[in-house]
């Protein structure tokens, strides 16, 4: 059963299992508990919404679906951090992208934080279940849109590395709104596989239910306290506790951090939100002659990787961490981004249709830093360090060879004063590019690495199988627990993770 907080704010419930969060990594955590038996409760502090809901508007969805109304930033506001929430957390909003992290960082994690229990042939068996579970296909060739087949051309012409990427999605329709919900009920996400599954065993989901602390007595979990969350307001009122011998935590990799550190949990180490890390993106636009209407089709089919070495063990290759994907924005979105004011913008937006945009995310080594903000807030510190600048300069660069490599006409790099680069010639001018604060709008969609997985309790704060060194009975399942980037989307390594943790946290009754 799913049911509302705001309409009964005040109560109390003993279960089993408290989980915080519905996305990849709790939902998993939820059916793989309900399903052997345990009464199991989610707590979400977004709302229920239905493929009816998702009315494809960017001022009506984002609010929804995203934290802060899509809004959410780093505290100096120079970078934008994208979160979802609902039931269903940011599966209800990514666009699909599976991939599995490579064997190479696997390795490498193996190898520097133990991870006893997840040697490389358990993730390959985690991972084809979980592509098996989400029906994981790569898109036919034909459904690719235009600008996707503009990087695919780029690529070719430049002799760089591409390739396809796989989805979870069954019966697209192409219709290119998927970053706001899908009205047509094609994404295989946690909202329509797991969750439906958790709930058919048992579970409960709590919406608009906002955990605030972990309680406990120093040494073992005793459940959750939370609050409600106001349907109009967004603010948070009422009490509602949650007596739990086992608690699990997937509320992000900024929320779960937050929840630990405001909780008190003991962690000798010190890890826990020390080490953020978000793939922070750079774009850059180009123009076309004919249209490329990029919100048509399936966003995401394309990927170049000719300047990605995770593992940093590719012979001959020089060491590059930018992993370059088509991007799109809809049109409120697009309009932050493109330059000048008046006429001058309204040009750029007059040839919308002919836009086609390029993201480079990073690999990053950067350690951000997140902390708790009052009862239900959080704040979130990052500035890229000089090797991950660099980086990001290199980023534009690619983007901008591989446009006019496709065929653009200019191409806009929309730094504070923006750059229009009329020809390939012009793009010797990104080199003289120096970094400082607001020199460019960073991006970030994959928050990770927060409470990093280890089996050393010295260092780390949980363990390989997610449990938590220092507290009994508690539990994490989401992207906190990679030790380091991962260079790509993590969805799938979050579900496989949640599948994981579920089964260890089932076995350790």
């Amino acid at each position: 059963m799913i049911f509302d907080a705001s309409t009964l704010p005040e109560g109390e419930m003993t279960v089993d299992l408290c989980v915080v969060g519905s996305g990849a990594g709790g939902a998993m955590v939820a059916m793989v508990a309900a399903e052997a038996g345990l009464r199991v409760v989610v707590l979400e502090a977004g709302e229920l919404l239905t493929p009816d809901d998702m009315t494809q508007r960017e001022e009506q969805m984002l609010p929804k679906l995203y934290w802060d109304g899509g809004g959410r930033t780093s505290a100096d506001r120079q970078v934008h951090i994208h979160q979802g929430k609902g039931v269903g957390g940011s599966t209800l909003h990514n666009l699909n992208l599976c991939k599995r992290i490579d064997s190479g960082l696997l390795a490498a994690w193996r190898r520097d934080r133990g991870l006893a229990h997840l040697p490389l042939e358990v993730w390959d068996k985690l991972y084809r279940e979980v592509e098996s579970l989400l029906s994981v296909t790569e898109p036919a060739a034909e459904l690719r849109n235009t600008s996707n087949k503009l990087l695919q051309t780029a690529c070719e012409r430049l002799g760089w590395r591409w390739a396809a990427l796989s989805h979870n999605r069954t019966g697209c329709v192409g219709s290119g709104f998927c970053a706001l919900g899908c009205a047509f009920d094609a994404k295989n996400n946690a909202a329509k596989v797991a969750l439906p599954r958790a709930i058919h065993a048992g579970a409960q989901i709590l919406t608009r239910c906002q955990a605030i602390t972990v309680e406990h007595d120093g040494e073992r979990v005793a459940g959750v306290l939370a609050r409600a969350i106001d349907a109009q307001t967004g603010r948070a009122f009422g009490r509602v506790r949650i007596k739990a011998p086992m608690v699990c935590l997937s509320a992000s990799a900024t929320g779960t951090a937050a929840l630990l550190l405001r909780s008190r949990v003991p962690d000798p180490g010190g890890e826990t939100g020390q080490s953020l890390r978000i793939h922070p993106a750079v774009v850059a636009a180009g123009e076309f002659d004919d249209p490329v209407n990029a919100w048509q089709g399936i966003p995401q089919t394309v990927e170049c990787t000719e300047l990605l070495d995770v593992s940093g063990q590719s012979p001959g290759k020089r060491a590059t961490r930018l992993w370059i994907v088509p991007a799109f924005g809809h049109p409120a979105a697009t309009a932050t981004l493109m330059p000048g004011h008046g006429g001058d913008h309204r040009r750029w937006m007059g040839r919308y249709s002919h836009l086609s945009v390029l993201t480079a995310m990073l690999h990053d080594q950067t350690r951000g830093q997140v902390r708790p903000d009052g009862e239900t807030g959080l704040r979130i510190d990052y500035a890229p360090n000089p090797d991950d600048q660099k980086e990001l300069l290199k980023g534009l660069r690619a983007c901008a060879e591989l446009h006019f490599a496709a065929g653009a006409r200019r191409v806009c790099i929309p730094t504070e004063t923006p750059i229009v680069l009329e020809s390939p010639n012009e793009i010797a001018k990104l080199d003289a590019l120096q970094w400082r604060p607001g020199l460019l709008q960073l991006t970030a969609v994959h928050p990770m690495g927060t409470v990093p997985m280890g089996d050393d309790a010295t260092n780390a704060a949980v363990d390989s199988q997610g449990r938590h060194h220092h507290m009994r009975g508690l539990w994490v399942a989401d992207g906190s627990l990679f030790p380091s980037s991962i260079g790509g989307p993590p969805q799938l390594s979050i579900y496989a993770l949640g599948l994981h943790v579920g089964r260890a946290l089932v076995a350790s009754r």
